[in-house]
């Protein structure tokens, strides 16, 4: 698995596509799609859409990494900033953050983009 964060409108999915020679049609959205597609965008808005649900994001991010263990994933980093008043953001952002951490550890790969340029944080190990 391949992890990619960075900032809102930082040009992550632009860079991906580009580095997997990939096209739009093979990102996906939501979870279900994301266990038969090769990059699933978006992650903290579908963690954010389970938990209005009432849903537990991290057994769904599971499931999408039980099926499909080589996909690369794109999620904004929305824990800097201003701390929410509201509980719900407060702890949107907290299981964002969890679950990225988790896949951060158990990534191949991690990379950071900002302004379109990608920033290798954790590469993958020497075969």
């Amino acid at each position: 698995m391949h992890l990619v964060i960075g900032g809102a409108k930082q040009g992550k999915l632009q860079w991906v596509l580009q580095e997997m020679s990939g096209v739009a049609s093979q990102v996906a959205y939501t979870c279900d799609e994301a266990k038969n597609m090769p990059i699933w965008n978006a992650l903290h808005e579908e963690i954010r859409r389970l938990m209005l649900l009432g849903q537990a994001p991290g057994k769904a991010v599971e499931q999408v990494l039980f099926q499909n263990p080589e996909i690369t994933i794109l999620c904004d980093e929305i824990g800097c900033g201003i701390v929410p008043v509201d509980a719900f953001e407060r702890e949107w952002r907290e299981q964002t953050g969890r679950i990225c951490c988790m896949l951060a550890q158990r990534a191949e790969r991690v990379d950071r983009v900002f302004c379109g340029i990608a920033a290798c944080i954790k590469p993958e190990a020497p075969v």
